[in-house]
């Protein structure tokens, strides 16, 4: 900013001269006009002087006249040095105003060179601005893309901590398999080695009887024997001569006998082998079935989604009942698959369970305590005896409000808030968080069984079928369906905002997502496209992980608006069919339908709940 100083201090010191000069030319002009005054003074006294003279030319002599003329020689004298003192004066002016006018053009010249400067520098400046502005603009996007690359690496290495921490519970078993298989293949070659000597030692025998035998021939009343050991009876009646048909039957019988046995070695080799390769492949199939995956982990429990067969739904008309639920902020809330339970989760770090009677107003059923953080996610299983919760403290639990309304079990693993989990069957569960990874846990051993890389923020997700496949929508515009076997994602959707929430049709295969962009929008998953997208002039979405759902019938889906407005639309026209405007006072999070279809349950993040029918 040095320049810009030094450009206004000249500017000042110009304006300065400028002042100086005026007061000059001021000064200047007031001279001229006392000049021109007394040069008018002299033209009169003159006149005066030759009117007297004229007048007065026979009383030159007098003395009075001549007094008179000296008085008026002496004035004009007087008048004539003021004259010449007011030239000088004048001239002195005049070239002190020729001196000023040139240091006012030089003044102006530098003047205009600093202008001309001031305006280069204006143009710098703004250049050095927009420079300065792709600079901030490009580290802010360095700035973003380290953000993203440090989660990606935090995820990687917490990915990498559970390989490292399952590689040191497996590789103790792997020690000591492979300790048994090195053992076993020892005790399998000492065997095959014992079994060749066994087999050479039969094979040595066996000829050297066959020798013997071929030596020594015999016959006795059609009997054939060798030295009492092998008996060989003629199965031929009918013979003519016995020693021909004799030397016939003994040559055969001993050329079979020898044929024979080295097939019947190597019979008993390959049965051996296939012994010993049997027990090896049963090893195998057992280190396998150990260690392996895919089929190996698909479970006989089914999946603890509530029935598809529902009454038909209708579209809620008016309000019911309202009540406070909290003093804090309402998150999230999920009716019970019977229905006579809807559950709230809050910021004060509680679930609350609300009795809905067919008749009367709701009232508190129970409060579930234990959570370290606000409750962002809940779920039920399929009888509706657990309750699941995931919550911002990185944690998430399951309460058995049934048995005393006990907390039952806490799961501990991932590095960021829990947006979102749910029951996959009986014995395992999965969990989305905002440190880019969807855990499945196993409930019996209450450990991670498998960790899945998302990239991205895990806003919501659902289970589809009881094999475990899971679609999950993140922050990066994505929907992911994820192979319940490989654990690698099988198809990857892009759209052109964060998705907020995921609802699961499974009567008719279809998703109903809900985005940032005030859109909501109905996808076939059996072909993977857009069948409608929802959206109103006054429907926002209030937050990024707003929640929207579709009816126990699929007929109809429901949101809510940062104003406080409730919108339905038909899901087979793609028309808003309702709208109930801002009967809340603040944003709406969340909504649950009933599942009979007989309720709409919606709450504001400012404790109010609202239950709304036909």
């Amino acid at each position: 900013m040095d320049w810009k100083s030094n450009i206004v201090c000249q500017l000042k010191d110009h304006k300065h001269q400028w002042n100086v000069y005026d007061e000059i030319i001021k000064h200047y002009n007031r001279l001229s006009d006392n000049n021109v005054a007394l040069q008018i003074q002299c033209v009169k006294l003159e006149n005066d002087v030759n009117h007297l003279r004229l007048a007065n030319a026979g009383l030159e002599k007098a003395s009075e006249v001549s007094q008179g003329l000296a008085n008026i020689n002496s004035k004009l004298t007087v008048a004539n040095e003021e004259v010449v003192m007011h030239l000088r004066e004048k001239g002195e002016l005049a070239r002190e105003v020729l001196r000023l006018n040139h240091a006012l053009t030089e003044a102006n010249e530098k003047l205009t060179k600093g202008e001309i400067q001031l305006q280069q520098y204006k143009d710098e400046s703004i250049l050095l601005t927009s420079k300065i502005e792709k600079s901030e603009y490009e580290v802010n996007e360095l700035v973003h893309i380290n953000q993203v690359l440090r989660d990606e690496f935090l995820a990687v290495q917490n990915q990498l901590e559970q390989l490292q921490i399952e590689y040191n519970r497996i590789k103790p078993c792997c020690l000591e398999l492979e300790q048994e298989l090195e053992k076993e293949r020892r005790i399998s070659i000492q065997r095959e080695n014992e079994l060749m000597e066994c087999k050479k030692v039969q094979l040595e025998m066996l000829n050297a009887e066959v020798e013997r035998y071929n030596k020594r021939p015999q016959q006795r009343n059609g009997v054939d024997t060798m030295d009492g050991d092998i008996v060989l009876i003629s199965t031929d009646k009918n013979f003519s001569d016995p020693h021909t048909t004799d030397r016939r039957n003994s040559n055969n019988s001993s050329t079979i006998n020898f044929d024979t046995m080295p097939s019947s070695f190597d019979e008993s080799m390959r049965q051996e082998r296939r012994n010993t390769a049997t027990g090896g492949g049963n090893f195998f199939s057992s280190f396998k079935r150990m260690f392996g995956t895919g089929g190996a982990n698909i479970t006989s429990d089914r999946l603890y989604r509530t029935s598809t067969l529902y009454v038909s739904s209708s579209i809620p008309t008016h309000e019911v009942y309202h009540w406070d639920c909290t003093d804090l902020e309402v998150y999230t809330m999920l009716f019970q698959p019977s229905g006579s339970i809807l559950a709230t989760g809050c910021s004060d770090k509680m679930v609350h369970l609300w009795e809905i009677p067919s008749v009367g107003q709701p009232y508190k059923y129970c409060s579930l305590h234990g959570s370290h953080g606000a409750i962002n996610a809940l779920d039920f299983d399929n009888e509706g005896a657990r309750l699941l919760a995931g919550c911002s403290g990185e944690k998430a639990y399951i309460w058995s409000y049934s048995d005393y309304r006990v907390l039952r079990d806490t799961f501990t693993g991932h590095k960021g808030l829990i947006y979102t989990c749910k029951f996959i069957s009986g014995t395992k569960l999965v969990t989305g968080s905002a440190d880019r990874l969807i855990k499945v846990w196993d409930l019996q051993n209450r450990q991670c069984t498998r960790t899945l890389f998302a990239g991205s923020k895990c806003h919501d997700l659902v289970v589809t079928d009881a094999t475990g496949t899971i679609i999950s929508g993140h922050f990066n515009k994505k929907i992911c369906i994820w192979d319940a076997f490989t654990d690698k994602c099988r198809t990857e959707l892009q759209y052109d905002a964060l998705i907020t929430s995921l609802y699961y049709n499974a009567e008719k295969h279809q998703l109903l997502a809900c985005f940032r962009d005030d859109t909501l929008k109905l996808i076939d998953l059996r072909q993977n496209n857009v069948i409608y997208s929802f959206s109103h002039d006054d429907f926002q979405v209030s937050t990024d992980t707003n929640k929207a759902v579709l009816s126990p019938d699929g007929r109809y889906a429901c949101a809510g608006s940062q104003d406080g407005s409730l919108f339905i639309w038909n899901t087979t026209n793609g028309i808003c069919e309702k709208v109930f405007n801002k009967k809340h006072t603040t944003m709406v999070t969340s909504v649950a339908w009933h599942p009979e279809g007989r309720y709409v349950a919606s709450c504001e993040k400012h404790r109010r709940v609202i239950l709304w029918s036909d």
